[in-house]
């Protein structure tokens, strides 16, 4: 289950995200993440993969927009069933992302007074919304290609280790006679 960060991990995230913006390659023109977050832009290669699982609150927020506008709890519903309950996004944290999104110009919002109840904010998404949608697929795509890579390179990497754990773990000189020429 993934749910919006927490108190606890919001500062991980925030230590990851220094950590990311400084190191990682962006994908769309800057050098690193930070000149991205610097210039403004709204681009998901730019967004926070950290801890909590907070990063997929926004395409999980835009997927169940594409489908219909609706209120924050109904979106919450929408994303539950779309995934068969396996992203759970805190309600808290998804009304954060409709706002943050609604500064950006990606969701609008109108009030609505309830029959019964307060007044609840509904949203709906705009065409730039859906440019973010297309440009969140793209992301997504690649980190799960860059995903299955990683997943191969462990998996050989333990075969690697299985076998030479089989051989009786020679010495790493007596497996590359190159070490052992620089040694003499």
């Amino acid at each position: 289950m993934v749910h919006e960060s927490t108190n606890r991990s919001d500062a991980f995230e925030a230590s990851n995200e220094k950590i990311e913006a400084s190191t990682q390659p962006c994908g769309h023109g800057g050098s690193r993440k930070s000149e991205c977050a610097d210039r403004g832009a709204r681009k998901p290669c730019c967004r926070k993969r950290g801890g909590g699982g907070g990063a997929l609150v926004e395409p999980a927020a835009l997927a169940a927009l594409l489908y219909a506008g609706g209120y924050g709890y109904d979106l919450r519903r929408i994303i539950l069933e779309m995934s068969d309950g396996e992203v759970d996004v805190d309600v808290g944290g998804l009304y954060r992302i409709l706002r943050r999104m609604e500064e950006s110009g990606s969701v609008i919002s109108r009030w609505h007074d309830g029959e019964t109840g307060p007044s609840r904010r509904e949203y709906e998404l705009t065409e730039q919304g859906v440019e973010l949608a297309e440009q969140w697929i793209e992301a997504l795509r690649s980190r799960m290609r860059l995903d299955g890579l990683l997943a191969n390179m462990l998996e050989q990497g333990l075969a690697h280790l299985e076998q030479r754990r089989s051989e009786g773990l020679r010495s790493d000189t007596e497996q590359n006679p190159r070490k052992k020429e620089n040694h003499e």
